[in-house]
């Protein structure tokens, strides 16, 4: 199944279209990458200052940012160990 998911950021709304998902129980599930990716994508919004209703598919978010993207800025490793 596919789904869209709405995310709220400071001066907007980030629509991501097209995730597949499966049905659990009473829960949806998406995969670990795909919600690093969406997550990682409002955040980018945030800290450029993005203002307004941003809509975009998986698949376009995919084809430019990988979850490492997001999560490297925030691993705290010495370059030099």
């Amino acid at each position: 199944m596919m789904i869209t998911r709405h995310r709220p950021f400071e001066g907007g709304s980030l629509t991501v279209h097209d995730i597949p998902a499966r049905k659990c129980d009473c829960d949806v599930l998406t995969s670990l990458p795909d919600g690093v990716i969406v997550d990682g994508y409002k955040w980018l919004l945030e800290k450029n200052g993005i203002i307004g209703d941003v809509t975009v598919s998986l698949s376009k978010l995919k084809e430019r940012f990988e979850p490492m993207d997001f999560i490297r800025p925030h691993l705290n490793i010495d370059a030099g160990a």
